[in-house]
């Protein structure tokens, strides 16, 4: 669903269903946005998450990023340290992620 709603609004969106997917695909192909699902299978949410925070750490434009969790913010927070920019409870609207995405991305320049 995430997929056709952010194809619909313009968006190139590449999709990964597990972490170690996912690192694979930050690490080969530059990025302007990820979202992230901290409940990826494996467990491998966090370590994406950490990738994330390296590249921010080291590149000088680094994607903003979006973490949804089942977790509230606190709980999630608590577990994983610093969320990025932007954090998203499930359930959510897929078209209210868009916007959020496109807001971002804008302020971004």
């Amino acid at each position: 669903m995430l997929r056709f709603c952010f194809r619909e609004a313009g968006f190139d969106a590449t999709e990964a269903s597990t972490g170690g997917a996912a690192l694979e695909i930050l690490k080969r192909t530059p990025l302007d946005a990820a979202v992230l699902d901290l409940q990826l299978p494996n467990g491998q949410g966090g370590a994406v998450l950490e990738w994330l925070r390296q590249i921010g750490e080291q590149a000088s434009t680094s994607p903003v990023w979006i973490v949804i969790s089942a977790l509230d913010q606190d709980e999630a927070t608590k577990r994983y340290g610093c969320l990025g920019s932007h954090f998203l409870a499930k359930p959510f609207d897929p078209w209210q992620l868009v916007a959020i995405l496109k807001e971002l991305l804008s302020a971004r320049g």
